[in-house]
């Protein structure tokens, strides 16, 4: 990517969906980079979400030097061993019976197959967890820069159509409720109007 594919809309927005699925991964000082460049993509693409990325830099690096209470926190909502607090996959606020893998969950699967991907093995998570479908979107969105191929963005459309469009709105309402640190309930605000933006978008376009 050059320096002007870099401060194009379509940069912008692949960055903030690879920012917002390394943030529902389990927290670390790595995180600090992705999120210090956050706020400026976000007034580039959605100014109005700006300062929801300065307020989430802000409370990171206040825990930065002890993560304990985030990662305390992100497993309460997304890990266990307990129930969940806001379990991270789409089968289950798009499917009867909340259930875990089941038809939309495959069908993910079939989305990152097409373009010759397996979903993330080493964090052994589902197809459709979270993370993994926003990191899709940004595969997607950094291939049509790479290349030009409006196929990506075709494909781009239709899996935010079928999946994170349709089930993170909700999700992100748990997140917002049971989280007990601010930093998740930053997080599932930035992640729900965004992708509520990111329809308004998808339907004027």
């Amino acid at each position: 990517m050059n320096a002007t594919t870099e401060q194009t809309p379509q940069a912008h927005r692949a960055y903030i969906y690879q920012a917002l699925s390394a943030m529902f991964y389990p927290p670390t000082t790595e995180l600090t980079a992705v999120i210090e460049e956050l706020p400026g993509r976000l007034e580039a693409l959605h100014p109005e979400l700006a300062q929801y990325g300065s307020d989430l830099l802000t409370e990171f690096l206040e825990q930065r030097d002890n993560l304990t209470t985030l990662q305390v926190d992100h497993a309460k909502l997304f890990l266990g061993p307990n129930e969940l607090l806001a379990a991270p996959y789409g089968s289950v606020y798009l499917e009867d019976g909340r259930k875990i893998m089941g038809d939309t969950t495959m069908d993910a699967l079939e989305h990152y197959r097409a373009v010759g991907l397996m979903a993330n093995q080493e964090s052994n998570q589902p197809p459709d967890f979270i993370a993994t479908e926003l990191e899709f979107m940004f595969f997607l969105g950094h291939s049509y820069l790479q290349t030009g191929e409006a196929e990506y963005l075709e494909r781009q459309r239709n899996f935010f159509a079928q999946h994170p469009g349709r089930w993170v709105v909700p999700f992100t309402e748990q997140v917002i409720a049971e989280s007990e640190t601010e930093f998740y309930k930053l997080l599932g605000l930035l992640a729900q109007k965004f992708i509520q933006a990111e329809l308004l978008a998808l339907q004027a376009a």
